[in-house]
């Protein structure tokens, strides 16, 4: 019987049993053990993927460094890598290569040759579904360098960031802002060994907010569909968050513009008391949240800050208006019912 016993011991709890009876001291030099372990074999694995990697890259004559690599206003690139030390020969013209899986597109680049003696390639490049836009769909593209020499030679050559860029300071904008046009983003980036990448995201579909125009008895919103085909079907709701009242009305489409007369007679709240209405558009067998997603502001909120009027409806009803926008960007309005006597 004492041997089925000390069979069925399991030695990792008599381990522990023993490191817990020899104190809190014993207990915790055990466990550093243990992390630095764990982290020294981490740390090896990702230096050694590091060391493949820039072994992979070649010989340094292949290796350009990006002196400068953003994406501005969510859809443009710029673009600027300092090319190596070409023996024997001068680059006559370069272009920017787009590489995913099988795909590949091309922006051309411009060459001069600066104080320091390097060779210099600058490219500007606009991406998007459109005519004319180099149309770069989602996923991770790598982004190299293609250059002619006076030799004749053709020669690829990898684009290596290996400094951090500059580290942006407390602005009221991100750094990687969405495409206003198709809400796309693309991001630049490098891999643990310094290539340059590009990581894209696919379109999104909007209902977005170009303007608010409040006057004394009337408030509209004027906007633009975003990867929306057809809007004639566009039926607006004005959905109270204190319950389920929901009032619609007809959205007015011209081709990608659309315009919403709010019902205010239909929202006027009780005297005293305020209502909170959320808006959406029922269009293509979606729901969409009015407001303003593509921007480039990390806080809406506080930076489009909006006014408040006061409203005065037939039979004399009178409160105050105030459209805001939330912190995801979506567009609401705040009703609330003037005391009596308040006159506009």
């Amino acid at each position: 019987m004492k041997e089925i016993q000390q069979m069925s011991v399991d030695p990792l709890a008599v381990r522990v049993e023993r490191t817990l009876r020899r104190g809190p001291a014993e207990t915790i030099s055990v466990a550093r053990r243990k992390v630095d372990t764990a982290i020294k074999s981490r740390a090896q694995r990702t230096w050694t993927k590091i060391a493949l990697g820039m072994v992979r890259l070649g010989p340094s004559q292949n290796i350009a460094n990006a002196e400068y690599f953003a994406v501005l206003d969510g859809h443009t690139l710029n673009l600027q890598v300092r090319l190596p030390v070409l023996e024997d020969a001068d680059p006559t013209s370069a272009e920017i290569v787009f590489s995913k899986d099988r795909a590949e597109h091309q922006a051309p680049a411009t060459l001069k040759k600066m104080y320091d003696g390097y060779w210099y390639a600058d490219t500007i490049a606009v991406f998007g579904p459109v005519p004319g836009r180099i149309p770069l769909d989602p996923g991770t593209w790598t982004v190299g360098l293609r250059v002619e020499l006076s030799s004749g030679e053709s020669r690829n050559i990898t684009i290596r960031r290996m400094n951090a860029g500059p580290v942006r300071g407390a602005t009221p904008t991100v750094a990687v802002p969405p495409c206003a046009d198709t809400g796309m983003r693309f991001r630049p980036t490098i891999t643990s060994f310094g290539l340059a990448q590009l990581i894209v995201r696919g379109p999104q579909v909007r209902a977005e907010v170009a303007r608010l125009m409040l006057d004394l008895g009337k408030a509209e919103i004027l906007g633009r569909f975003v990867n929306v085909p057809d809007g004639s079907d566009a039926v607006a709701e004005f959905s109270r968050r204190e319950d389920t009242t929901v009032h619609e009305t007809p959205v007015h489409v011209d081709g990608d513009i659309f315009r919403i007369r709010v019902p205010l007679a239909e929202m006027a709240p009780v005297p005293g008391e305020k209502d909170i209405w959320d808006i959406r558009i029922r269009v293509g067998g979606r729901r969409l949240r009015v407001g303003r997603y593509l921007h480039d502001l990390k806080d809406i909120r506080a930076t489009l800050r909006t006014y408040e009027r006061r409203m005065l409806m037939p039979g004399g009803v009178v409160f105050h208006l105030r459209p805001y926008y939330t912190p995801a960007g979506s567009l609401a309005l705040t009703c609330t019912g003037a005391n009596p006597g308040d006159t506009v």
